[in-house]
């Protein structure tokens, strides 16, 4: 197969008439809004009902767990039962989830068990609902619409999360039950627009005349190690997205610890991060254009590469603004490059088990993104900010290599093949 898919096909209604799509697209973007909201306004008020900071932080701690945990059981899931089902149980237990907590904090304070399991339910429903809508995007848009699709995806979160932290702040000066109510009712839209825009519709991987008999349970459920270890391409790309996500992670928590010490360093702080939301969307939308016209080594080169040189201009001159600017450089082309990724794999994966292997793949290449923020302040504790920027100017450098020496994409390995040598 080739690199990149083509987006323009002839007798192809645009993306914007296919109904299915545009439904999930608006139901996903009012709740990816309402859970950005949830996500600033939980630690708020554990803050205000008198829980310390350290106690208030387990929240977040918790969500990474939890999608960690999850992630490979949600593949399973996705590409075992009727995706349909799945997503309108997801958005139905996050709406009781988060309701539950809009009602409590009418009563009183919210105490810390009910934050932490409302966390736990909606953050493992977010990760089953991922890969079923993956897989019913995958089969309503078009082959050649993919890359538009799943870019539109990415600007639907970079928009909710520019937009979600003016709104908390507003909602939540009006009652600390707003935000939350808000959110369940996203949960409600999102389902219903579920409900209208997908059809019931098992898998080809459990439902097919040529595998009578299912597969023994820990067969299926590695099958997406067993296909990523078989092909090179999507082995060597989840490597190279795991060094990007420690790098990238570090990039930021060295600007917000290094940047955000220094006079004014709050504003900066705050200054960046909302640039850097408002570029990352704009990667997002630029997405189809780098597939049509910029080859995938390219692609994949031009991020690191470009946050390495302007991080070296960081390291020479000592100033913050080269720092910044290197932190939105990848946000700019980050997307672009996940975006490509995901759609060379939409097409290529078969779908029996398309789920499985996405969400091995995300796994790996999240997996060691955790130690970006303790990287970031081990630098910071030995050298300056602008001697920070020269070590990750380097590592970002090496990574920029790394797509050069990327085998080509191959075709998918069936089933079959994979049972035959297994």
């Amino acid at each position: 197969m080739t690199a990149t898919v083509p987006l323009n096909a002839v007798n192809t209604p645009r993306l914007s008439r296919n109904r299915e799509f545009r439904l999930l697209w608006i139901g996903q973007a009012l709740s990816d809004f309402g859970s950005s909201m949830t996500f600033i306004v939980m630690p708020l008020v554990l803050l205000a009902a008198g829980y310390s900071a350290t106690v208030a932080a387990t929240i977040g701690t918790a969500s990474l767990v939890v999608a960690l945990v999850t992630r490979l059981p949600a593949g399973y899931l996705s590409d075992r039962y009727d995706q349909r089902t799945l997503m309108l149980l997801c958005d139905l237990l996050r709406m009781v989830a988060v309701g539950a907590v809009a009602l409590y904090v009418l009563l009183r304070p919210v105490p810390i068990a009910l934050a932490l399991a409302t966390v736990i339910v909606s953050d493992a429903a977010l990760e089953v609902f991922r890969p079923a809508q993956n897989k019913v995007i995958r089969r309503i848009v078009p082959p050649q619409q993919l890359g538009a699709a799943l870019s539109l995806n990415q600007a639907r979160a970079y928009g909710a999360d520019i937009a979600a932290p003016a709104a908390a702040g507003l909602l939540l000066s009006l009652s600390p039950s707003v935000p939350f109510t808000v959110d369940a009712l996203t949960f409600g839209a999102s389902a219903l627009c579920v409900a209208a825009a997908v059809r019931s519709r098992r898998t080809t991987g459990t439902h097919t005349s040529t595998r009578p008999q299912r597969e023994r349970f820990r067969t299926e459920f590695t099958a997406g190690w067993r296909y990523l270890i078989r092909d090179p391409f999507m082995r060597c790309s989840a490597a190279y997205f795991a060094g990007i996500n420690v790098a990238f992670s570090a990039l930021a928590f060295a600007l917000i610890l290094g940047v955000g010490r220094e006079p004014h360093g709050a504003v900066m702080v705050g200054t960046a991060m909302s640039a850097a939301a408002v570029v990352g969307l704009a990667g997002s939308l630029l997405t189809p254009l780098f597939q049509r016209h910029i080859p995938l080594k390219a692609t994949l080169s031009a991020a690191p590469a470009l946050g390495a040189a302007l991080l070296a201009l960081a390291w020479a001159g000592g100033g913050t603004v080269a720092f910044v600017a290197g932190f939105c450089a990848l946000c700019l082309l980050t997307p672009v490059t996940a975006a490509t990724f995901a759609t060379i794999m939409a097409v290529a994966v078969p779908e029996e088990i398309y789920g499985r292997v996405t969400t091995t793949s995300s796994l790996l290449a999240q997996l060691l993104q955790p130690l970006g923020p303790l990287a970031a302040g081990l630098l910071l504790a030995r050298l300056s900010l602008p001697s920070t920027a020269g070590v990750l100017a380097v590592a970002l450098a090496l990574l920029a290599g790394v797509p050069l020496a990327l085998p080509a994409p191959t075709q998918p390995i069936t089933p079959a093949q994979d049972r035959s040598s297994s």
